[in-house]
């Protein structure tokens, strides 16, 4: 892939939609992949000059939105812990998911969410964003072998979940060297 020749808002436009579907099969909450794509696609804009020169500014943007997750989740939990120590009144709310949601949207959503973090990663990178194995690598700061095997245990898991079945399922990439 070469250089975007978009300018920073056509990126942001053409991104934001996927970016905020990605995050809320990332999050399970739609608000707040909302909050954290604006606060990736801000950042691609304040740094338009280098991001719009990299071999994938949707994959560094993508990896953005996927570091402020990490942390507002790690935040969590550690908020969740010290409310636990300090408060001890019983278990922390639960916030409900899109009311206006279709049972299969939600299943998918359950389903995303429990897995691990890199495999959940990895699928919505894949067949969400449709990053390809160089991209999603990229954009995980990983090898593209961890892409392959991420992907194949991610399918295996959501089989095992009963969310797909072998004629649906995606063919998991196999290293041919």
């Amino acid at each position: 892939m070469t250089p975007t020749s978009d300018s920073a808002a056509e990126f942001c436009e053409r991104l934001r939609g996927r970016l905020v579907g990605s995050l809320t099969l990332y999050c399970g909450e739609r608000a707040v992949a909302e909050e954290l794509a604006q606060e990736a696609l801000a950042r691609a804009w304040q740094r338009w000059g280098t991001v719009s020169q990299m071999e994938s500014p949707e994959a560094w943007t993508y990896r953005t939105a996927l570091n402020l997750a990490r942390s507002r989740f790690r935040r969590r939990a550690a908020e969740r812990r010290a409310n636990e120590r300090h408060a001890r009144n019983g278990p922390t709310a639960v916030v409900p998911g899109d009311a206006d949601d279709a049972a299969g949207s939600l299943a998918v959503r359950e389903a995303v969410a429990d897995l691990p973090p890199r495999q959940r990663a990895v699928i919505v990178a894949r067949y969400y964003l449709g990053l390809d194995v160089a991209q999603t690598a990229a954009a995980l700061d990983c090898a593209e072998g961890t892409v392959k095997a991420s992907t194949s245990a991610a399918i295996r898991n959501l089989r095992t979940a009963g969310l797909l079945d072998d004629e649906h399922a995606p063919e998991p990439e196999v290293d041919r060297r």
